[in-house]
């Protein structure tokens, strides 16, 4: 293995794959990949630069991308097809993919470390891919009892060269939180969304951004997901069953006209949303949301921003609500709290109308 950035085999040309493919390349590394999805191949080659994996080059690192249900599978071949490389793979689940491959010997064991990049979109395939879309982003590492410091190293190199920050977790300990962070909003909102497909569709009209938002996740791959769901099954389901309890309990206040509780539910709806970590990992700040209508034209988000960087405001967070037959936007703008007054009067004198 090179001591700067080793040749890197990257299998699996779907939008994780392609997009790491894509930021090793930029960040120097001599890659390829392979498929067995030709057409996938082929976009993924174009999009990276990365070359097609041939067999007669030496392989120092592995990152297998493939869906989880083959990801072992693909790891016990890689295994033995590359006798010195390290293999890391990008599942969002760990303890089966793991588990299926412990009986393996020692050496191959010592190479091996879990991996699961916190990021991703909500369309799939190489078309999709970004060189930059796991920057800032989060990268659990997880390891084998036989799992090598060195090995883990290599692999931590690598996420860092591709921007984003290596985390080291216990497997278990990634399944649990995954199932909540992650895969129960994927199937919350897949359900919310199924529910329109028999809604009125006038009413679906008055959508505004609250439901988009909301069901954002239910453009997911349904094969992708199916099969991660099947390897996380009993976190996932323990988490559903949580949030499905809560919503019947919302349910019977509503019907028995309970205020008190639904009071309740949302002051704890809350407490749970100021729980996320705010910029850079840092505690959540109180901040507050400024809405602005915007004229549907070219340079109108940009004189927006100027207005913002000119009163030395930070914007924390941006959001477009199209308005419904008309050429204008609601543009929603989070800043700190103690920047509102600023940032209104500033938006003011440039003739937008703050409508908060």
């Amino acid at each position: 293995m090179s001591e700067t950035k080793p040749t890197t085999l990257v299998i699996g040309a779907g939008l994780i794959g392609t997009s790491v493919a894509m930021g090793l390349v930029k960040a120097g590394y001599p890659v390829f990949i392979q498929d067995i999805d030709a057409n996938a191949l082929d976009v993924a080659v174009a999009r990276s630069q990365a070359k097609k994996f041939t067999g007669d080059s030496e392989i120092g690192l592995i990152v297998v991308a493939t869906p989880p249900s083959k990801v072992a599978q693909v790891i016990r071949q890689a295994a033995l097809d590359h006798p010195n490389a390290v293999i890391t793979d990008v599942a969002s689940v760990k303890a089966a993919v793991l588990g299926a491959v412990a009986d393996l010997d020692y050496p191959s064991l010592a190479r091996i470390v879990g991996g699961h990049p916190m990021a991703g979109r909500e369309v799939s395939g190489a078309t999709a891919a970004q060189n930059n879309l796991f920057v800032d982003r989060s990268w659990v590492l997880t390891r084998l009892p036989q799992t090598s410091d060195t090995s883990v190293a290599v692999v931590k190199t690598m996420v860092n060269d591709l921007g984003a920050i290596p985390i080291e977790r216990q497997i278990d300990e990634h399944d649990l939180a995954v199932a909540l962070i992650s895969h129960t909003p994927q199937v919350v909102a897949s359900v919310l969304a199924g529910v329109l497909n028999t809604a009125d569709k006038d009413h679906i009209a008055l959508a505004g951004q609250g439901l988009r938002d909301t069901i954002r996740l239910a453009s997911a791959d349904a094969k992708l997901w199916t099969d991660i769901l099947a390897n996380n099954a009993q976190n996932v389901s323990t988490q559903v069953v949580k949030v499905a309890q809560d919503l019947l309990r919302v349910a019977k206040a509503l019907n028995e006209n309970e205020l008190e509780s639904i009071d309740q539910m949302f002051k704890r709806g809350a407490e749970g949303r100021d729980l996320l970590p705010g910029k850079h990992g840092a505690a959540s700040n109180p901040d507050s949301l400024i809405v602005v209508r915007v004229e549907d034209k070219p340079g109108e988000l940009a004189r927006l921003f100027n207005v913002a960087a000119s009163a030395n405001v930070n914007l924390e967070d941006v959001r477009i609500d199209h308005s419904l037959g008309r050429m204008t936007g609601l543009v929603e703008l989070t800043v700190s709290q103690d920047k509102r007054e600023v940032l209104i009067s500033a938006l003011t004198k440039a003739d937008f109308v703050v409508v908060n």
